[in-house]
């Protein structure tokens, strides 16, 4: 009996959070086509979910979080439309991913390496081991950004550093990365995806509506002018103040002072 192929990709709903894991620890975790449909199914779950829980992306295995695109994979893409559909899948893919509604944590260990990197960038909140490195390896490849990586790294780390960083393919420690910007916190190894479990009970707690208003909010700081922005924090705070829960805390004070 032939055995089962292994799941690219590990996904369960938590009491508290979503995971998902990237499956293919044999080859770095890679991203091939497989990989991306399974994310694409992910995502179309995700986005249908009105729960406001967040969501921890990790993987399987202590070394490698993902190396960027599996070149066994990219090999075949032997056309430049081919390469083109392979970018602008995972560009949307990504962009999904940062817009999905849920706040998205990354838990990873050991190395985050080219488009590995790129994901981390979509993710809005990096918890990293002690022990990774991290590296945009594109450009010693002879190649750039493919997956949108590029312009969220000038967003989240600034124009100085991230032409640094991309121009020279260094590889950064996890506390160098922290410094700049790339990563939020960096513990021991053994602790990061309970890190980013605590951290998810604590926003499951909240009212989903408050959590999913301060989503679109961010979302709305990264594309919207100053007086769009002004509107939807504004309206977005009207409409939670008449909602379920802080009406609850108002009655509730209201009748603990008659």
């Amino acid at each position: 009996m032939k055995s089962r192929p292994q799941k690219p990709l590990l996904f369960e709903k938590l009491d508290y959070a979503y995971l998902l894991q990237f499956n293919r620890p044999a080859v770095h975790n890679a991203v091939n086509d497989v990989m991306m449909q399974a994310l694409e199914a992910v995502l179309d779950k995700l986005e249908a979910a009105k729960d406001g829980l967040p969501v921890i992306i990790s993987h399987v295995g202590n070394k490698t979080f993902c190396a960027g695109g599996d070149l066994k994979y990219f090999s075949s893409l032997d056309t430049p439309e081919k390469c083109r559909i392979m970018s602008l899948r995972m560009q949307s893919i990504l962009d999904r991913l940062e817009n999905c509604g849920h706040f998205v944590i990354l838990a990873a260990k050991g190395q985050i390496l080219g488009g590995g990197c790129e994901i981390l960038t979509a993710c809005h909140y990096a918890i990293v081991a002690d022990n990774s490195q991290l590296s945009f390896r594109q450009a010693p490849n002879g190649i750039i950004t493919g997956w949108g990586g590029g312009r969220r790294l000038i967003r989240k780390i600034g124009r100085a550093n991230a032409l640094r960083l991309t121009l020279s393919g260094e590889r950064l420690s996890a506390e160098a990365a922290q410094r700049i910007g790339l990563a939020e916190e960096v513990i021991p190894i053994d602790e990061v995806l309970e890190r980013a479990k605590t951290l998810c009970i604590a926003i499951a707690d909240n009212d989903p509506n408050a959590v999913r208003g301060f989503l679109e909010l961010e979302k709305g700081y990264r594309s919207f002018s100053d007086e769009r922005l002004i509107t939807l924090e504004t309206d977005t705070f009207v409409r939670l103040w008449e909602g379920n829960t802080f009406q609850t805390i108002l009655n509730r004070f209201r009748e603990g002072n008659k």
